[in-house]
């Protein structure tokens, strides 16, 4: 139970961050909608503050540092940030993820919740089912369907309608069912050691779910000293072959750090249209073995296996390139060579990555340390392969300038000798 939570949080996570990049583009340079103002169809933002106070006829989409919502959503709200905050009344449902969430809304359809550190207001009225998601919930309110929690600290107050099941709760768990609390289905609790529902809580019925504890004397260590050495080894490995790179093309290597560093949004956009190429092309792929078995010669399905595969790797080999590129520059201020930059850049991008690695195996926020490995992992892929491809993309078209050019003036000349 607790690997499927992780995958849909991730699943959730990857759809804010995709979306909300190419949101991010797309938008429209007005990110705030003021009391009295209304939207006639979807508001599809982003930007540092964004901010609803008026009236929104369809979807709310967002993706920003801080997002507030005090006004009304016809549609669904769907949104990432760093901090979020939701009044007002949502006429669909609420997909939100952030790192400081709070609610105090209405939500007449479902809501979808994930923050590190989520707040449910005690005005929330959520008319279908609720799914909490997160490290510390504090979660009041109303909920007329299912409520399912999945948190490491739960305090749970206000009146539930239908079941509520309160997921993997381990050894450094707290549940804390506030006095009052009214839980008119079935309460579940899934947990380590037994819990007791308290006299002053009302519930339907009430099961416990015992999971084992974690037996720590099986737990292997997140690194050895040999996966250390390997894990040194590759990366300097690694590290050479940028440099080989450079030494080939040093305005492409450099380009691509540059691209990112002036238009982070842009380059995560092409990155998820690479993404979105690379699925197409598998299904493409697909077809065309269907289509080679009657139709077409082996040599074109041949071809068209190796572009997409040349494509597939040199996205994933090379994607830490420009992301190390440009956190060199910010770490350095430009002041090393190109190839000290490109070692500070590797060197934090891996530091981040051991330092997740570790994290995972530590009771508490080990479900917290996956999803952020794995943003981290999809975000350095997505602007990589992004900047990746702007690079080529420009290299490209400043070679067929250069080759027009030199064509235009070998013209002139035949002429000028005519």
């Amino acid at each position: 139970m607790k690997k499927f939570w992780v995958v849909f949080t991730c699943l959730l996570l990857s759809v804010v961050l995709l979306s909300g990049t190419v949101i991010a583009i797309a938008a429209d340079e007005n990110s705030v909608i003021k009391a009295g103002e209304m939207v006639d169809g979807d508001f599809i933002t982003g930007g540092v503050a964004v901010l609803n106070e008026g009236t929104i006829l369809g979807d709310f989409i967002a993706a920003a540092q801080n997002l507030t919502n005090t006004g009304e959503v016809e549609g669904d709200l769907i949104a990432g940030a760093s901090q979020i905050s939701v009044n007002g009344r949502i006429g669909g449902s609420l997909r939100v993820a952030a790192a400081d969430l709070k609610v105090n809304c209405t939500v007449e359809r479902n809501a979808t919740i994930f923050g590190s550190t989520l707040t449910v207001g005690e005005d929330t009225v959520i008319k279908r089912n609720a799914y909490y998601l997160g490290g510390i919930i504090s979660a009041s309110g109303r909920v007329m369907g299912n409520t399912s929690i999945n948190a490491g600290n739960v305090t749970l107050g206000g009146i539930y309608e239908g079941d509520v099941k309160i997921n993997n709760m381990t050894e450094g768990s707290t549940l804390n069912i506030l006095p009052g609390t009214v839980i008119k289905g079935k309460l579940t609790y899934e947990g380590v050691t037994k819990y007791e529902v308290p006299s002053d809580v009302q519930v339907g019925s009430y099961s416990y779910i015992r999971i084992e504890p974690v037996n720590k004397t099986s737990v292997q260590p997140a690194f050895s000293l040999w996966s250390f050495i390997k894990r040194i080894f590759t990366l300097l490995v690694y590290y050479l072959f940028a440099l080989l790179i450079y030494k080939i093309f040093p305005r492409f290597f450099v380009r691509s750090g540059d691209f990112i560093e002036a238009r982070p949004l842009s380059s995560a956009g092409i990155g998820i249209a690479t993404l979105g190429s690379l699925v197409a092309g598998s299904l493409a792929l697909i077809l065309l073995l269907i289509l080679a078995v009657f139709i077409i010669k082996g040599s074109v399905v041949l071809f068209g296996s190796l572009v997409f595969l040349f494509v597939t790797v040199v996205t994933i080999l090379f994607a830490d390139i420009p992301v190390s590129m440009w956190l060199g520059n910010i770490i350095t201020n430009r002041r090393l060579s190109v190839p000290a930059r490109l070692a500070a850049g590797l060197a934090t991008v891996s530091a981040i990555k051991i330092i997740l690695e570790l994290l995972k195996n530590l009771q508490g926020i080990s479900t917290i340390a996956r999803i952020i490995l794995y943003i981290v992992n999809i975000s350095i892929w997505i602007l990589g392969t992004g900047a990746l491809m702007k690079s080529v993309f420009e290299v490209s078209k400043s070679a067929n300038r250069q080759a027009e050019a030199e064509e235009f003036t070998a013209e002139t000349s035949e002429n000028a000798e005519m």
